[in-house]
């Protein structure tokens, strides 16, 4: 069977605000696997016609490689995205009426995930866009992305992305953020929300984008704060881990552990993560985001000192915002007796324990939910990993959902 994992570009801009966390998908035939692309030198096929009126195709292939650049130039990982303009320059413009015979058809009975292309397809009067989701979607989405596996596979076969061409107003560094969002969605990485304030709201306060400087915000966080077109300590970290160099050991150490509660049974789905004492720049992943039922996290760390830390995930971030596998919609596993925010503090209870990392060298904390170091209840023989998968057209249904609910209440702002 083969199935398709979908991220999302949603707009609802905020004027005045410009425009990662683990793997996205885990899979494999344990269940516990991030599903990556075999080969990391990727080539995405790009149509031929243009991105719109003002934006012809050339323009808007330079705009591609610049927010793929991001990505690329990534020292610890072997990731490489680049274009082919030749594969598709002798196709008509993909458009409504043809789609479907480049990418998945809206009811998903044709993935066409065998047909050796990657296309990125100009959705230049936004059609497509109103045919996946609903009529004038297209005014609040700027794009989709997927990639195609198998059930049980570690790998994706295929990929695709669709972009609006409609004029949304958005300045050249929001959108190439934008894209290099969607591709980290492309590539496997999933949202993450590292230290940012989880009370952050888009109907209330403190206002999504307000409690840190933009430049703390990674470029996989599920709202675009971000305004300068580089990458966040949490993005490299996670590029990194799901795609490593074989030098990454002499550029990260790593920390590990459990998260527990008091009794030592494995939390699920909680954000943790580790802030570098003199950067203030902050690393995080969901625990258990293997899902393997036993609370396991693991982080990636330039050398240096750290702080460890623990929150609940934003109950804002569900469905198409979602952080990690226990947030598929607002009823589970991330949001049932949210963590109150702690910091590990070892044997006894006091301050922040300041941890060393070394390059090439693993720590491993287990900790619990009042700070302490803690010892792992075994976690049941039924793990996590046989919980139910949502289909792609559920994922549709869901992102299609949040937007309509918000889209008459809200005043403008950016969220993916």
């Amino acid at each position: 069977m083969t199935r398709l994992v979908i991220g999302f570009i949603s707009l609802q801009v905020f004027s005045g605000f410009a425009f990662a966390g683990g793997p996205l998908v885990i899979e494999g035939a344990d269940g516990n696997t991030p599903v990556t692309y075999f080969n990391p030198n990727i080539t995405v096929h790009v149509e031929s016609d243009d991105l719109n009126a003002e934006t012809d195709n050339a323009a808007a292939e330079l705009i591609l490689q610049d927010a793929f650049n991001l990505w690329n130039i990534v020292p610890t990982s072997t990731i490489n995205l680049d274009t082919d303009l030749t594969a598709l320059a002798q196709e008509p413009d993909i458009n409504s009426s043809n789609f479907s015979q480049y990418i998945p058809s809206v009811d998903g009975s044709e993935l066409n995930g065998n047909d050796n292309l990657n296309p990125i397809v100009y959705d230049s009067d936004g059609a497509i866009i109103d045919a996946f989701f609903y009529l004038g979607a297209s005014e609040d989405i700027i794009g989709f992305a997927a990639s195609i596996f198998n059930l049980n596979g570690s790998f994706f076969n295929e990929g695709y992305a669709v972009i609006n061409g409609k004029d949304l107003g958005l300045t050249d560094t929001e959108f190439k953020l934008l894209i290099a969002h969607e591709m980290g969605h492309f590539i496997g990485l999933d949202h993450t929300q590292v230290d940012i304030d989880n009370q952050e709201s888009d109907f209330g306060f403190p206002r999504i984008c307000s409690d840190s400087n933009p430049q703390n915000y990674p470029v996989m966080y599920p709202f675009v704060c971000r305004n300068e077109e580089t990458l966040h300590a949490d993005d490299i970290s996670a590029i990194s881990a799901l795609y490593p160099d074989n030098d990454i050991n002499n550029n990260f150490g790593i920390l590990q552990g459990n998260f527990v509660d008091e009794s030592g049974h494995a939390v699920l789905g909680a954000n943790i993560w580790a802030k570098n004492t003199t950067t203030g720049e902050a690393i995080s992943i969901v625990s258990d985001y293997l899902k393997q039922g036993n609370g396991f996290y693991k982080l990636y760390l330039p050398p240096g000192n750290y702080t460890l830390h623990a929150n609940a995930i934003n109950t804002l971030f569900n469905g198409g915002s979602s952080i990690g596998p226990y947030s598929s919609d607002s009823n589970d596993q991330s949001f049932i007796d949210p963590i109150t925010e702690v910091a590990y503090q070892g044997a006894t209870q006091g301050n922040a324990v300041n941890i060393t990392i070394n390059a090439g060298q693993t720590r491993t904390i287990v900790f619990s939910i009042t700070g302490n170091d803690a010892v792992l209840v075994n976690p049941p023989a039924e793990s996590s990993s046989s919980s139910g998968k949502t289909s792609w057209i559920t994922l549709l249904l869901l992102l299609s959902s949040l937007l309509l609910t918000r889209r008459a209440v809200l005043p403008p702002i950016t969220k993916l």
